[in-house]
């Protein structure tokens, strides 16, 4: 969210929004001379960006709901320290604010060129969750790319058909069901666990993996999940 004068961003397709992240791995790949592989190393990616990052618990900090800011003056990726103990939203969070410094810094500092230098952040909040209905652009278009860049759609397909053969609906059921019953969100959550572990997807959350998995069409059934306790 932009915390200055309100500013509309340009429409951007998820193919798009994919497409820049996809660049930046491989750009961050080709740095490093090796190839990316899960788990995604997004705190040096952000460094290779040439960003600063830094832990606060001070401040707006005090506020649960504000999980972590980018200062684009001061090149600067702030998170919320309280997160340290959640590595998924911790890690999702670096992300969003990468998306943000690779989708809007660009256009927000064209815009600037002509104006008086102001106070230039953009702070990530949480409790709109993910495809919120209040969400703005800017955020939601953040949130999408932070799941590509963690979740690379070609991983994913990978880690998914090495468990299931194909999509899986999590609410049609199995005969064995009809005796041990088993709840689609359950069943879901499980497949999204297998999912991260079979592709080494250690720094993202069960919730995130399985966003992901829906927005790929591997599970159907279900709307996105909105983030009401730590996954």
């Amino acid at each position: 969210m932009m915390e200055n004068k309100k500013r509309d961003y340009p429409f951007l397709k998820e193919s798009s929004i994919e497409d820049e992240a996809s660049k930046l791995l491989k750009a961050f790949a080709k740095e490093k001379g090796n190839n990316i592989q899960a788990p995604i190393p997004v705190f040096d990616i952000i460094e290779y960006l040439g960003y600063d990052i830094d832990f606060r618990t001070d401040g707006i900090y005090q506020d649960e709901n504000i999980l972590g800011g980018l200062l684009i003056s001061k090149k600067m990726v702030e998170i919320n320290e309280n997160l340290s103990n959640q590595e998924g939203r911790m890690n999702f969070t670096a992300a969003h604010e990468t998306g943000h410094i690779v989708l809007h810094v660009p256009y927000y500092l064209e815009q600037n060129k002509t104006e008086e230098k102001e106070k230039t952040e953009i702070i990530c909040r949480k409790n709109e969750g993910f495809e919120g209905n209040k969400k703005a652009p800017e955020e939601w278009q953040a949130d999408k790319f932070a799941a590509n860049l963690l979740m690379p759609s070609k991983m994913v397909k990978k880690a998914f058909f090495q468990i299931q053969p194909r999509p899986v609906n999590v609410r049609k059921k199995k005969l064995l069901e009809i005796f041990f019953p088993k709840s689609p969100i359950g069943k879901a959550y499980k497949l999204a666990e297998n999912v991260i572990q079979k592709g080494n997807f250690s720094n993202v959350s069960k919730m995130a993996m399985l966003n992901r998995l829906i927005g790929l069409r591997l599970v159907n059934g279900l709307t996105y999940r909105k983030s009401t306790a730590t996954k």
